[in-house]
């Protein structure tokens, strides 16, 4: 078999080449990646005919310049993780944005927002005079690690020193910290060490260790002028930090830490062992806490706070149906006979009688299996149809891999994979066997090339390292998007595995305490991800624990369709007139009916008091979310009212 490859310009592709040992299949990977335009492809088997066909590589563009709204992500150049900013505000439900970039900024784009986040230290000279106008009408700006005249605006002084990776405690004592986390957590990165002017407020300090404050703010708060600006100012890079508690150490990619062959994601948070271990790069005293998104809901606290006297900002709860809590169940089935079936089936009969798939009333896993797991193509199909998930379980035998070998495991074994289950349609979602991760973000860019967009190998492990404590390896219970090292978002979801069987079906007593701080006063939220392979009865253990606790169980690809359609809804054409919050609903159709939007119950000394939808009231229910009290309503496609009156 041979392979012509040409693009637009007829300038032909140069590449590896390899045929599939079916002979039904081959795989070309190019010595350069392909740029989006039209390619023209040619096969020949032998000297028979040839076949030619064309295709087009698209940009993938991750929907950055964000579905409008009175929210304005500024981003720049000059700083890396400046695009997760967006991926922040999409993971807690703040989906009405815009970005731009500081190049970009005009005095129209600016004065069509309420609230700002300015990722850029340095701003144009020519543009400081627009943003302090902008604040003087009342504006919201939230800038990150500001210096020069941004600086000084912020009511912070020039930085006497810097503090890497270290801890941050909130003041709980009153909003928009009141309740959030209350003991200190870590963050990554540089912070700068400033004084300030006596007429900020700080939100949040920096601290050097766990218990050792550094004296100087994380967090701090300014107002400006008389018509209710304000300034807030961050002294260390929150984008960065959140990606960096997400996914590990940048500088540990590539390094065995573990002394556990091959190299794994722990690695990047593994500090070491013998003479030259390091401290781990999560605090494993910590890690009860979801770090990365306490600082997440820190900024969504912020921005709800600053927004107190412009309008109320709704926002979408996480979940469906405003689950604070669930499972995402997976299993790597290594050829067990019958062990998915007898799983499978018996989640057929934990949901109520003729419970509904789509709307989560019954229970569903996914099961990632190998050619010999006991199950025929006709039986797989028939799973599929009420609502599981079934793919491949790529390998490369626990070997450390290179692109070349990464991409080769996917090749053979997703195609053997439809060769034995032609029924099953394409997989959506992977954890690799012996979850190998042998640099920083090659897996995600690679996985996004085989359709593959829901990554559970951040696999929370070994089980001495943890010693019991159940919690947030990654900092986190919310499925985000990779970014590379060079801060460019990679359109695969991370969901961390946080409950893995080895680990926990011994010591299940902690795996209840994290779903209890979920579902309790912490509020610890999470889509937890699990991880079983049949050798245990970490499965019969976690459906119990769902059905005492009415969690759901969902599969990977349910919660990819989730979090794609929540990500994909918006609120828009927000106004606020007379004590009167108008605004329109676009709900993507994967979140079905189980999307819910929040709205602030106090406002401006009013309280929310009815919400209509296409002139008809409907019901909501109030709950204190972090400090803030919030009306949840069933978020479908719609124009809305909320009023607002004085008590």
């Amino acid at each position: 078999m041979s392979l012509r490859l040409r693009n637009a310009d007829d300038q032909r592709i140069t590449g590896a080449f390899e045929v599939h040992t079916s002979q039904t299949a081959a795989m070309m990977i190019p010595n350069s990646e392909l740029v989006p335009g039209t390619y023209n492809a040619e096969a020949r088997i032998g000297q028979g005919e040839a076949v030619e066909w064309e295709f087009t590589v698209s940009d993938n563009q991750i929907p950055e310049p964000g579905l409008g709204g009175p929210i304005l992500v500024i981003g720049s150049d000059s700083v890396v993780f400046d695009d997760f900013y967006a991926e922040i505000l999409r993971a807690e439900g703040l989906t009405s944005f815009t970005t731009t970039e500081a190049a970009n900024l005009t005095r129209d784009i600016l004065f069509s927002h309420q609230v700002a986040i300015l990722a850029e230290p340095v701003l144009d000279n020519a543009l400081m005079p627009i943003i302090e106008d902008w604040l003087e009408r009342g504006g919201n700006l939230i800038a990150v690690r500001p210096s020069g005249e941004l600086a000084a605006l912020s009511g912070l002084m020039p930085a006497s020193s810097t503090l890497d990776d270290a801890y941050l405690r909130i003041d709980t004592s009153a909003p928009p910290g009141q309740g959030l986390v209350g003991e200190t957590i870590q963050f990554h990165g540089t912070a700068d060490i400033v004084s300030t002017t006596p007429d900020i407020r700080t939100i949040a300090t920096l601290f050097s260790d766990a218990t050792s404050s550094a004296i100087a703010p994380a967090l701090t708060i300014r107002p400006i002028g008389t018509a209710g600006g304000e300034i807030a100012a961050f002294t260390f890079d929150l984008a960065r930090s959140v990606v960096l508690l997400g996914q590990g150490n940048l500088e540990w990619a590539g390094q065995e830490r573990d002394g556990l062959d091959p190299i794994r994601p722990n690695d990047l948070f593994f500090g070491g062992t013998g003479d030259n271990a390091e401290p781990d790069f999560v605090d494993l005293n910590k890690v009860a806490i979801p770090q990365a998104d306490e600082q997440m809901r820190m900024l969504s606290n912020l921005i709800t706070h600053m927004m107190r006297d412009t309008a109320p900002l709704p926002r979408f709860w996480y979940f469906p149906k405003g689950a604070k809590a669930l499972l995402v169940m997976a299993a790597d089935d290594h050829g067990t006979r019958d062990r998915t079936n007898q799983s499978f089936d018996r989640m057929l009969v934990l949901g109520p009688e003729n419970c509904d798939v789509a709307n989560w009333e019954c229970a569903r896993a996914t099961s990632w299996m190998e050619r010999s797991s006991g199950m025929s193509d006709r039986q797989a199909a028939g799973y599929v149809d009420q609502g599981f998930d079934i793919g491949g379980h790529a390998s490369t035998h626990c070997h450390d891999w290179s692109g070349y070998t990464l991409t080769r495991a996917f090749f053979e074994d997703l195609l053997d994979f439809r060769l034995v289950f032609p029924s099953v349609p394409p997989q959506q979602g992977s954890r690799f066997h012996c979850i190998v991760w042998s640099d920083y973000a090659s897996q995600p860019h690679i996985e996004r090339g085989w359709g593959i967009r829901y990554d559970m190998n951040y696999y929370y492990w070994p089980k001495d390292w943890i010693d019991g404590r159940a919690g947030f390896m990654t900092g986190s219970g919310l499925p985000m998007r990779f970014s590379d090292e060079q801060g460019r978002l990679i359109d695969v979801y991370q969901q961390e595995t946080h409950l893995v069987d080895e680990v926990f079906s011994s010591s299940f007593e902690a795996v209840e305490a994290l779903i209890d701080r979920a579902l309790g006063p912490e509020a610890y939220c999470g889509a937890f991800g699990t991880h079983y392979d049949f050798h245990n009865p970490f499965d019969v253990q976690l459906m119990d624990l769902a059905t005492d606790r009415g969690v759901p169980l969902v599969s990977a690809q349910q919660m990819l369709d989730w979090t794609d359609g929540r990500n994909g809804s918006n609120f828009g054409d927000v106004r606020w007139e007379e004590s009167t919050l108008s605004f329109a609903v676009r709900t993507d159709p994967r979140t079905g009916r189980m999307l819910e939007g929040m709205l602030p119950l106090q406002f401006s000394g009013e309280t929310l008091q009815e919400i209509r939808r296409e002139g008809e009231a409907i019901a909501f229910r109030s709950e204190t979310i972090k400090g803030i009290g919030y009306g949840f309503f069933d978020a479908v496609t719609g124009a809305y009212t909320a009023t607002y009156l004085q008590r």
